[in-house]
């Protein structure tokens, strides 16, 4: 029972656990990006938040948006509408298309941004400390790889619900 059940990297068991490892520091980071966000006094749920680490500093139309979301443009619209309620987002005319309407953070989305980038540096920063600035780096590089070979190099990235809400 008392069994240490971490491995040395690289053994058969190891390998066999892989899903419950990275299941283990996926759900520790997402918790720990919510006690951070919390503390900063943004309260986002799961369905909204997917639309942050998607938008880039520039913003986009709504239709790119959607398509970088892989969701509809209604679902999109519904979501980019939550968010502009809270002032997270709002739509301005895009300057290359004085028709076109485009999605930017508002002041308190771009405090976000910066709350969200501390926070990672925070996280990332114990984990190097676990592993060794050399081993850390390696390891994200090859998740990276990996993410790209397995999800495509435009993967949206997904926020799962990490609460009851």
């Amino acid at each position: 029972m008392g069994k240490e059940t971490s491995a040395p990297a690289g053994s058969k068991d190891a390998i066999e656990h892989m899903s419950r490892h990275l299941i283990g520091l996926s759900t520790a980071m997402r918790l720990q990006m919510r006690a951070g966000l919390l503390e900063r006094g943004h309260d986002l749920r799961a369905s909204t938040a997917q639309v942050i680490p998607n938008l880039p500093a520039d913003g986009l139309r709504i239709s790119e948006l959607a398509a970088r979301l892989r969701l509809t443009l209604q679902r999109t619209g519904q979501l980019v509408n939550e968010l502009e309620e809270v002032g997270y987002l709002e739509r301005v005319v895009d300057p290359t298309d004085g028709r076109a309407r485009r999605v930017i953070y508002a002041r308190r989305g771009k405090r976000l941004v910066r709350d969200i980038e501390e926070i990672t540096q925070e996280i990332t920063g114990r984990f190097s400390e676990a592993l060794g600035r050399a081993r850390f780096e390696s390891l994200c590089t090859l998740l990276a790889e990996l993410d790209v070979a397995v999800n495509g190099a435009d993967a949206p990235v997904r926020v799962v619900n990490t609460n009851s809400r």
